[in-house]
């Protein structure tokens, strides 16, 4: 009896339909298709990097190109410095003339030159004689949206030309997920909150496998599941911390995270004769392990006032008690997502 009580207060429901989740995520992923971005007002042509700064291009590239050690040596350049003398900022040269000196400001401009010829030279980027007054290099747009059909979801895959491959942003945020929720309800009918959260879950967890699928992203999933699968437990202290602060808690209570199912009935409870907040972490995005934590804090403190009985219906979807939950805890990641705004990323 006393178990039972302490799985009273949970996040969803219990009786979540997995088999039902999982149908209805294939369903939403099958709808997902890439498109090329059509933009031809957007500047691709450069004849100088400070052309190429003006139209906010390669800024990632440029900062890896400098910054690894790989790339500085494949493009004909070493680095040298006075081992002995702590305040020695060290000297750049080409290996092919080791006696011309570069400081880091030269450098800096002569190895993205370098880069960009070695770049044309391998049919990465385009060189045009014919553009300004002594030629141009032309960037070809290679920028892709991913998106569904009959619906508002969409995110970027930017191509990165030092490493050749795409980066993902913003699938995961605020927007699309309240996109996704109206599809379900509308689409499918659900109401289900636990049904709900287990469906966006898992399809944000599964779409850089479909886009892989889609034949651009091959050695992309594993790495954008490794970067869900990783939990960045800073963010989730910095998060306790802040809503300790925010609902006035002490050190009274304690966050649990497990990535075993087996440990945990739901994604999340709260154990309202131990303190304890549990939580899974499996194939969860930040954010929502965070938003987790936050409803689990709200019971925490309703537990504190003496709100909380261990009555079953405490934790039925629609109480006072898991209505004011989900309340203040959208209220207490918006805030802190407006500080951290890196939680939403994939």
């Amino acid at each position: 009896m006393k178990r039972l009580i302490r799985k009273i207060i949970k996040e969803e429901l219990e009786g979540v339909d997995k088999k039902f989740c999982d149908k209805v995520v294939n369903r939403l992923l099958s709808d997902v298709y890439i498109k090329e971005v059509e933009d031809d007002n957007r500047p691709y042509t450069f004849g100088t990097l400070g052309e190429l700064y003006d139209i906010y291009a390669l800024d990632e590239e440029l900062d890896d190109i400098r910054s690894n050690n790989e790339i500085i040596n494949e493009l004909g350049w070493g680095y040298d410095y006075d081992k002995e003398d702590p305040y020695d900022e060290g000297y750049y040269y080409k290996m092919d003339n080791p006696d011309d000196l570069y400081d880091w400001d030269e450098f800096s401009m002569e190895v993205v030159y370098d880069w960009l010829h070695y770049q044309t030279e391998k049919g990465k980027i385009e060189f045009d004689e014919n553009l300004g007054d002594s030629g141009e290099w032309v960037l070809p747009n290679k920028d892709i949206l991913v998106r569904m059909k009959h619906c508002n979801f969409g995110c970027g895959l930017e191509y990165n030309y030092v490493n050749e491959t795409y980066t993902i942003g913003g699938c995961s945020g605020q927007g699309n997920r309240i996109e996704i929720m109206r599809v379900i309800k509308k689409d499918y009918g659900i109401e289900d909150s636990g049904l709900i959260e287990c469906i966006v879950e898992s399809f944000m967890y599964k779409l850089p496998q479909r886009i892989s699928e889609l034949g651009l992203l091959s050695n992309y999933t594993s790495t954008a599941q490794k970067s869900i699968k990783k939990i960045n437990e800073s963010v989730i202290d910095d998060f306790i911390e802040f809503g300790k602060k925010e609902l006035s808690l002490d050190d009274d209570f304690r966050v649990n995270l497990t990535s075993n199912g087996d440990d945990i009935e739901t994604l999340a409870n709260y154990d309202m004769l131990d303190n304890e907040i549990n939580v899974l972490t499996k194939d969860r995005a930040d954010a929502d392990i965070i938003r987790s934590i936050a409803h689990e804090m709200i019971h925490h403190q309703q537990n504190l006032r003496g709100d909380l009985r261990g009555n079953p219906e405490e934790g039925e979807d629609g109480s006072p008690w898991e209505d004011e939950a989900n309340a203040k805890a959208g209220v207490l990641v918006r805030r802190f997502g407006k500080i951290n705004p890196k939680i939403y990323d994939m």
